[in-house]
């Protein structure tokens, strides 16, 4: 009597144990992990730069435009664009500066980079990872979406090979 009773416990603690683990995951197979996408800034600064949608080209004709008219508020107001606009792309694409900005023009599409990189998130950088939280570089996904040239997919390659400048550095060449 006294086997039956522990044989019953110990069927019933299997039975129980079973009926409380996940559905189909398997006692060796491990946890699911988050992935979090992760790009390089200067890459997609460099994309940016090349691409559609950039206004560079669009100002210029403003530009000319209010130079052959002779507005010098326009040809003014044009100029300091340009100039911010320099260097801020400047900051991007030799520095580690966020390129939310850049970005917004793709955003939309980030939800077929997610499913095409099979990740859960896509963030800048992350500063810490929990051991079942995987980082993937999702950049050169990124970069695909601003339509990039063979010479420019080079350039964006080619810059993540190197070290991201100093702001401080990336100053000193604008004040020369």
């Amino acid at each position: 009597m006294f086997r039956i009773t522990i044989l019953s416990t110990i069927v019933a603690a299997i039975i129980l144990t079973l009926t409380l683990s996940p559905v189909g995951r398997s006692a060796t197979e491990p946890e699911a992990r988050l992935r979090v996408g992760v790009y390089d800034s200067r890459a997609i600064a460099v994309a940016y730069a090349a691409s559609d949608f950039n206004p560079v080209d669009e100002k210029m004709k403003q530009y000319e435009a209010a130079m052959a008219a002779g507005d010098e508020s326009k040809v003014e107001k044009l100029e300091q664009w340009g100039e911010r606009s320099q260097r801020r792309l400047h900051r991007q694409g030799f520095g580690r500066v966020p390129v939310t900005d850049l970005l917004a023009h793709v955003q939309d599409r980030f939800p077929e980079i997610a499913e095409q990189t099979d990740v859960d998130v896509i963030a800048f950088e992350c500063n810490y990872l929990a051991r079942d939280v995987e980082e993937v570089d999702i950049t050169m996904a990124l970069v695909s979406l601003y339509d990039p040239s063979p010479k420019t997919l080079k350039t964006a390659r080619e810059v993540m090979k190197h070290e991201p400048i100093s702001l401080e550095e990336i100053e000193r060449h604008h004040e020369h």
